[in-house]
């Protein structure tokens, strides 16, 4: 007899409404790491994952963790679930919300 396969798929439901998510990519800081969906900021050194004192430099959300070359892709501007977003420690998404809406990226 024949056996059925049966998978599963549970959405991340990361992308919340209607706002156009425009992407970019920038190499990432030597040593850093990326997480998939975290903020990430714009150094002298390459892209790396937003902290308290690096707030100021938000430049997106990373679309994917970075590839074998140390590129990764993240969005600039779009409208987000809040709730999917990675925080890394030391950073609240109060805190986030009004930098991420100055790059018009909602975070609902």
């Amino acid at each position: 007899m024949y056996g059925i396969e049966e998978r599963t798929y549970t959405p991340d439901n990361f992308f919340r409404g209607f706002f156009p998510a425009v992407p970019e990519h920038g190499t990432v800081k030597d040593g850093a790491t990326v997480r998939k969906y975290a903020p990430v900021a714009q150094t002298e050194d390459g892209i790396e994952e937003v902290t308290a004192a690096t707030l100021d430099k938000l430049v997106g959300i990373a679309a994917d963790a970075p590839d074998d070359g140390g590129n990764v892709v993240y969005y600039m501007t779009g409208d987000f679930n809040a709730e999917a977003v990675v925080l890394p420690e030391g950073v609240t998404l109060d805190a986030l919300k009004p930098a991420c809406r100055k790059l018009s990226i909602f975070l609902k």
